[in-house]
């Protein structure tokens, strides 16, 4: 015992004598883990706080250092934000790294709102002075002003007491998803929309919170805007109200909704996560939506359509017509009708955690020229497509709504599950479908056993096949050169859809789906 105390102590006079074997600093001696000695930011809205992004400093030599400085060029004036070795400062003094050892250094960005309507970049670099010599990472931040929207006290009940709650009202299945419990009855606030209203693309448009357009008014979005929603944020239009997002066929004249965070690093990568922002709901009793030239990505639901208790109350003209327009990646569902009336067109969706397409407590829906190709990549047991006709109600008893018509001509309904289609029937409501000319990943006896059906013309996929694309595994659904799609449409249907989501045209021997094969 006394021998182990001896070395112990040995050992304590040993280390309290050595001296650090300190570098002179005669070389370059520190490496970065940020490519190029650069640390990227994605673009950052003017007065929002970035995400953090961080980079290691390795000591590569034989020898430690003591970098005397580390430190923001811009000091206290930069826009960027350092905690370096969990000290949150713009300079840190005397940090001794040891030889083969590493350090992280953290940064953030705010950027002050100017005039500019473009992209601007914001700049800086951090310093490392040691010995004799000095090193830096540039810092590189894109900016760009926006128009922001967030709630403001003006406390209403939710959900509002002017629609009637029996549209809302869900199996259990949905009940985790659409409408809180917790929700019910509390009062929360909103940014209100009550007039006619223009969002123009000269700036992006962020939403923070929840908008709910009311009143009868009506919000038009420009063609070439972009959407910007914060985590669960909603886009409601509420009774006697429309929501307008208009864009055209060239490429920076489409509308984008979407998360307002795009950054990327080695735990997430932001701009392909789906479920950061809520949906946009158009309540019962909203009037003449229309949206075109829209790419809806990353949210939740991506556009719920709710409609009326009486299948004979549903107005002459659809509650919402979709057309030319991208729905994908919603964590939940791409579009959700419930007794509403929906006509879509040129339609593509895919890529959505539980279904690409329901549609809930009957109504009347048509779709021409669709592709629902469901390729998720993490566990799905759910069809891409759902069709109902009742609903459970607060008592446990089964509310049923005709299912006036849900058409389906020239549409793709493909994915990776064995059978992508699902029917949930009463037999207390009229249950009508049709499928012509589509190409279906389900089986024949399965489609033409739940009802007032229409089946013509179509092709039935196999379990281990796909219509026939160019990568789905890349996002990219246009036809490749054997697929089944080609020439296998419907004249008479193309007709009413002449030109495809590219602008082709489709008139003469018509593919089956959103794209023409060129």
């Amino acid at each position: 015992m006394r021998f182990l105390v001896f070395n112990v102590l040995i050992l304590i006079v040993i280390f309290a004598c050595r001296r650090d074997n300190i570098s002179p600093g005669e070389g370059t001696l520190l490496s970065f883990s940020a490519p190029n000695d650069t640390l990227m930011f994605d673009t950052v809205f003017t007065t929002v706080g970035s995400a953090t992004r961080y980079f290691k400093v390795y000591n590569n030599d034989n020898h430690d250092i003591n970098i005397n400085s580390i430190s923001l060029t811009q000091g206290e004036s930069s826009s960027f934000r350092l905690n370096i070795d969990g000290e949150a400062n713009h300079t840190v003094e005397n940090t001794l790294l040891r030889s083969g050892d590493s350090i992280y250094i953290f940064a953030e960005v705010t950027i002050n709102p100017n005039d500019l309507s473009n992209s601007f970049a914001e700049s800086d670099a951090i310093m490392f002075n040691y010995g004799t010599k000095s090193q830096k990472v540039d810092l590189i931040a894109w900016g760009r002003n926006a128009n922001f929207y967030s709630g403001v006290p003006d406390y209403q009940q939710y959900p509002p007491q002017s629609n009637n709650l029996d549209s809302m009202l869900y199996s259990d299945f949905f009940n985790s998803i659409l409408l809180p419990e917790e929700l019910i009855g509390e009062y929360f606030y909103y940014y209100a929309i009550k007039e006619n209203t223009i969002w123009t693309n000269t700036k992006p448009h962020v939403v923070y919170g929840d908008i709910i357009i009311e009143n009868g008014a009506t919000l038009t979005i420009q063609a070439g805007s972009e959407v910007y929603l914060h985590n669960n944020a909603w886009l409601i239009v509420d009774s006697l109200s429309a929501l307008h997002s208009l864009g055209n066929a060239s490429e920076n004249e489409l509308i984008w909704f979407q998360s307002d965070r795009s950054d990327s690093h080695s735990l997430t990568d932001y701009a392909n996560t789906p479920g950061q922002w809520g949906k946009i709901w158009m309540m019962s009793g909203s009037v003449n939506n229309k949206i075109e030239y829209t790419i809806l990505k990353n949210g939740k639901i991506g556009i719920q359509v709710d409609g009326v208790n009486d299948m004979n109350d549903l107005p002459d003209i659809p509650i919402l017509e979709l057309k030319n327009s991208i729905i994908y990646n919603m964590s939940a569902i791409g579009l959700f009708g419930q007794g509403s009336s929906i006509n879509a067109e040129n339609l593509l969706m895919f890529n959505c955690g539980q279904h690409l397409l329901v549609l809930n407590i009957g109504g009347s829906y048509d779709f021409k020229h669709c592709t629902f190709a469901n390729f998720w990549p993490f566990s799905r047991q759910t069809p891409s497509i759902l069709l109902n006709n009742y609903y459970e109600d607060l008592n446990e008893n089964l509310q049923s709504r005709d299912l006036l018509k849900a058409y389906f001509g020239n549409c793709i309904i493909d994915g990776n599950n064995e059978n992508e289609i699902i029917f949930d029937k009463s037999e207390q409501s009229i249950f009508n479908y049709s499928f012509q000319n589509c190409i279906i990943k389900s089986e024949e006896d399965y489609l033409t056993t739940w009802g007032n059906s229409i089946i013509e013309n179509n092709i039935l996929l196999q379990s281990n096949e796909n219509a026939g694309y160019i990568d789905y595994s890349v996002n990219n659904f246009e036809l490749n050169e054997q697929s089944i799609a080609i020439n296998a449409g419907s004249e008479s249907i193309a007709i009413e859809v002449p030109y495809d989501l590219n602008g082709y045209s489709r008139q003469i021997n018509p593919d089956i789906g959103c794209f023409e094969k060129q």
